[in-house]
């Protein structure tokens, strides 16, 4: 399965979180380097198995073993 991320231009990590909004357009913030800008890169990545990035697939908390 194939999703997409952000990614943030100066380090390349994904742990990129929205700042900001609004008025003044959409910023990020980079966890890893501290980079704050509008600009983020869009990569698509290859999931496998159930290892699928939190927020990001379906919602396993009514799931039970039968």
């Amino acid at each position: 399965m194939k999703t997409w991320v952000l990614t943030c231009p100066e380090c390349g990590s994904a742990e990129l979180i929205y700042e900001t909004g609004m008025i003044t357009g959409q910023k990020y913030r980079c966890l890893r380097c501290g980079y704050m800008g509008s600009f983020a890169v869009e990569r698509e990545i290859e999931v496998i198995g159930d290892d699928v990035p939190e927020g990001h697939g379906r919602d396993r908390s009514g799931e039970h073993d039968a």
